[in-house]
């Protein structure tokens, strides 16, 4: 069973230092009731979060699905609709048991029919789902609560892959018509909310489900114990953050999410409400399409970064330098496994104007605006960022077009690369590099190089924690050669509460886990 130890080692290899750093999860327990109001900035046509590689969007489905693995508060895969898992012998099967009793928000038993259909339907859709496509051969259902995943060679990344909020497991009845790209009708799931409602230009409800089986280990992000606390969980969009701040400290929401730091005081002043900041929550980011169009020349994209000055791009953004760090790795968060500084160019966030100049002098680039779009109604850090650095770019004659869309025509413009030169973007931590949306080539910005297909093959592949984190740093520093997008710096997370929320997130992994948060008592 060596072959086991070695793939099991590997995939809590994650946890490193952030076992350390990590919140605990808390062992007090609140009173269920109430309803727990949180005001979001933007919602996506469907729940359904296969059919878009947007994180955000995902939000409704981490409250209502679970998927057969779920990340813990490190960043580290653990089972959920899972009850054991097991490699065989030579590394190329895995194995999953699942949980018995346990059923659909229908009613409808969870079988391993339903497991083979929804992570089929994953395995064809974009991003992470093509990342599980490449390290499968196939999914067999060996009977009723036995799922056997069929690998292409020896991996540990498949819990990982199947952590993410895209592999949520939905009953087949609930499939039907739906593909990787057609939603859903509903969320016909197993976790400890109902979909009441989902109005895409207003908001949605979730209603606490009294046949929740929840597991029993505590409580940790998406893992563990799941309380539901409040009777219902409302969804309310509101794109405006002014609105947001305003409704929290008037009483009509206890969250709210996303909010600018330069709220941070009028929150602290106000006796009812708290700022909570989230350190190293994600990286502030823009990225090229590499295929088509003016941005597809290395060059130009080399000149672009030795531009740029980061420190006014993240200060204009986020707005108090005690909410930004000019840290240039792609893993935000510095307790985890994978964080690296590997290739990153001396000088990071300063500009270099001769090396512009040699890389101008080198690219095709003729003048051409770069289309670069935002979707500033939801996120006004995508505008804020983008026209920050055009105007740092236009000083050296590279000039940029930003185009401002809302969040459904953005997501769509951004997949089509006779549209888009630039799209301003986030990037969280992930559980595995793997993982990573901008690494795959199916991804907007098409990044196909040769040698990071290799090397992503490579980091599939291969078992030994300490050489999948060499072959990583080869990763992160070819991207800090080509340049297939820029990250500016790591950014905390703010958003506020209302006095007696209880249990709030403190922690990137904790992003989304409203089940185990609990209202204000008048609630």
């Amino acid at each position: 069973m060596k072959s086991n130890m070695i793939l099991r080692r590997a995939l809590l290899a994650s946890v490193s230092m952030a076992v350390v750093a990590a919140q605990p999860a808390l062992a007090q327990e609140f009173e269920q009731g109430g309803t727990l109001r949180v005001g979001i900035s933007q919602m996506a046509p469907s729940p359904d979060p296969v059919v878009t590689t947007f994180g955000v969007n995902w939000l409704t489905a981490s409250i209502a699905c679970e998927g057969l693995f779920g990340t813990d508060e490190s960043w580290t895969p653990q089972p959920v609709l899972a009850e054991s898992f097991e490699y065989s012998e030579d590394g190329t099967t895995l194995t999953v048991k699942l949980r018995e009793g346990l059923t659909f928000h229908s009613g409808a038993a969870l079988t391993s029919a339903d497991v083979l259909a929804s992570l089929e339907r994953f395995r064809e859709s974009a991003g992470i789902g093509a990342s599980f496509k490449g390290v499968t051969e196939s999914i067999e259902a060996i009977d009723d609560t036995t799922i056997q995943f069929n690998l292409t060679t020896p991996t540990p990344i498949v819990p990982g892959i199947l952590a993410g909020q895209q592999a949520v497991i939905m009953s087949a009845a609930n499939l039907e018509g739906a593909s990787p790209t057609e939603a859903t009708r509903g969320l016909d799931c197993t976790g400890p909310y109902t979909l009441t409602s989902y109005t895409p230009d207003q908001g949605a409800v979730l209603t606490r489900w009294d046949d929740y089986s929840s597991r029993t280990e505590p409580a940790s992000a998406a893992t563990g114990a799941k309380y539901a606390y409040a009777d219902e969980i409302h969804l309310r969009l509101m794109p405006e953050a002014s609105v947001r701040r305003d409704s929290l400290i008037t009483g009509e929401l206890d969250i709210a999410m996303e909010l600018p730091t330069d709220f941070y005081d009028a929150l602290e002043s106000d006796p009812n409400t708290e700022a909570v900041v989230v350190p190293n929550n994600q990286s502030l980011a823009v990225v090229f399409n590499t295929r088509d169009g003016v941005a597809a020349d290395v060059n130009l994209r080399r000149a672009i970064f030795h531009a740029l000055e980061m420190e006014p791009i993240m200060l204009a953004s986020v707005g108090n330098p005690e909410f930004y760090t000019l840290d240039s790795s792609w893993i935000p968060d510095p307790n985890s496994f994978w964080y690296t500084t590997e290739g990153v160019p001396e000088g990071f966030g300063t500009p270099d104007p001769d090396k512009v100049a040699e890389y101008l002098a080198a690219s095709n680039y003729n003048g051409e605006p770069i289309r670069w779009l935002v979707a500033s109604e939801q996120y006004q850090k995508h505008f804020l960022t983008a026209i920050t650095a055009s105007q740092q770019l236009e000083e050296y004659g590279i000039m940029v077009e930003i185009v401002e869309s809302p969040m459904a025509n953005y997501i769509q413009a951004r997949a089509d690369g006779a549209q888009m030169d630039a799209f301003s973007s986030f990037l969280p931590t992930y559980v595995d590099p793997t993982s990573i949306a901008f690494l795959n080539a199916s991804y907007p910005g098409f990044w196909s190089d040769p040698e990071k297909l290799e090397l992503m093959e490579q980091l599939s592949s291969t078992i030994d924690p300490d050489e999948r984190k060499a072959i990583f740093e080869k990763v992160h520093a070819l991207a800090y050669d080509q340049f297939p997008f820029i990250k500016y710096g790591t950014e905390a997370n703010m958003y506020g509460i209302r006095t007696g929320v209880g249990n709030p997130a403190r922690v990137p992994a904790r992003a989304y886990d409203f089940y185990n948060v609990a209202p204000p008592a008048q609630n």
